[in-house]
């Protein structure tokens, strides 16, 4: 890692114009190789991620989730002891409804999860590897570093994930095969024959 040309954050020695985003953010580097390995679930490739947060992509078969629905997606979190909250904060890509059972069934970090339908996902930064302005050296931490658009932390950060603020949420159960806003009567959003599992 080395000090921008510009004195105001970081960048690579041989960097090029795809390193970084149109807000100026700089993004690690990962290999491409569509189709090949397994999921590696503790995991996420940063490229894929940016990609289906800021397309509305379903996050485990890549359809758009907007032909779904264009009012608002289904996002799945980890379980944190409470439902999720109006502008919550996520690195979570959504998902189409026949998928939510197939994540939440396969993925080991939903095995707790919470669900809701959200009308107004919208961009609000990005997480990554903080770095020092002085040492150029990775900021020690457990946990990626949010810092958002406009904050000029954002020129020290190596980007590994797109965040978004989640506006507009309606949080949802799973019951019988079907996703229900909480305290509804009975089913209002069916999933697709072929998504319902017996």
């Amino acid at each position: 890692m080395v000090r921008h040309r510009t004195g105001r954050g970081i960048g690579f020695a041989d960097e090029g114009p795809y390193d970084r985003d149109a807000d100026g953010v700089l993004w690690i580097r990962q290999a491409i190789a569509r189709g090949s390995g397994r999921p590696l679930f503790p995991t996420v490739h940063a490229l894929r991620q940016r990609r289906t947060v800021s397309r509305m992509l379903c996050q485990v078969c890549g359809a758009d989730t907007l032909k779904h629905d264009p009012e608002r997606q289904l996002f799945v979190l980890k379980d944190v002891g409470r439902p999720i909250e109006e502008g919550e904060l996520t690195t979570a890509a959504p998902v189409c409804p026949p998928c939510a059972l197939i994540a939440v069934e396969h993925c080991p970090h939903l095995r707790g999860h919470v669900a809701a339908w959200v009308e107004r996902p919208l961009p609000w930064g990005v997480a990554g590897i903080l770095y020092d302005r002085d040492t150029l050296s990775p900021v020690p931490g457990d946990d990626l570093t949010k810092v958002a658009y406009g904050d000029p932390a954002r020129h020290w950060l190596v980007a590994t994930r797109q965040v978004l603020s989640l506006n507009g949420c309606t949080a949802v159960f799973k019951d019988t095969g079907y996703l229900l806003p909480a305290g509804a009567v009975g089913p209002q959003r069916p999933l697709p024959r072929e998504a319902v599992t017996t």
